[in-house]
């Protein structure tokens, strides 16, 4: 088996793990030993210290420069996705499962009981409607 194939099985197989293991830097390694592998191809005598020196270098450049970038591309929750989600609570109807006492209670939406604040007096089974939701916090208005 050639030096340029061994490179090349090498770089498939990198971009193949990054299929299985979480991180996206495996994916890096990977395109280094194909870029490897063709230098080797169009540099038939490149030294071995020198195709290291390629891999190594290729590698780590291509992870500073890339990484981020394909980070925030791929698994960079949007504002999009965001807003989706908001529309999904705000102006919904809850009920009050607690009196609010310093404008703090409970409510339950949609089958769940969800902490709440409120500028409004609410008592127990009063209806509200939620403003806004901040991760496990809705903010709710008398209806």
């Amino acid at each position: 088996m050639s030096v340029v194939t061994i490179w090349l099985l090498c770089g498939v197989a990198g971009l193949a793990l990054e299929l299985i293991l979480p991180g996206l830097i495996v994916l890096f390694f990977g395109c280094g030993a194909l870029l490897t592998g063709i230098a080797t191809w169009i540099f038939p005598s490149l030294p071995i210290e020198g195709q290291l020196i390629i891999f190594v270098v290729s590698s780590v450049v291509l992870l500073l420069v890339f990484r981020k970038m394909l980070r925030n591309h791929f698994f960079n929750k949007s504002k999009e996705s965001g807003d989706e989600l908001a529309d999904e609570y705000i102006g919904k109807i809850a009920v009050a499962t607690s009196d609010f006492v310093s404008g703090r209670g409970e409510v339950e939406f949609k089958g769940a009981k969800w902490e709440a604040i409120s500028s409004d007096e609410i008592h127990t089974g009063d209806q509200v409607v939620i403003t806004s939701r901040e991760s496990i916090k809705l903010t709710v208005n008398k209806q």
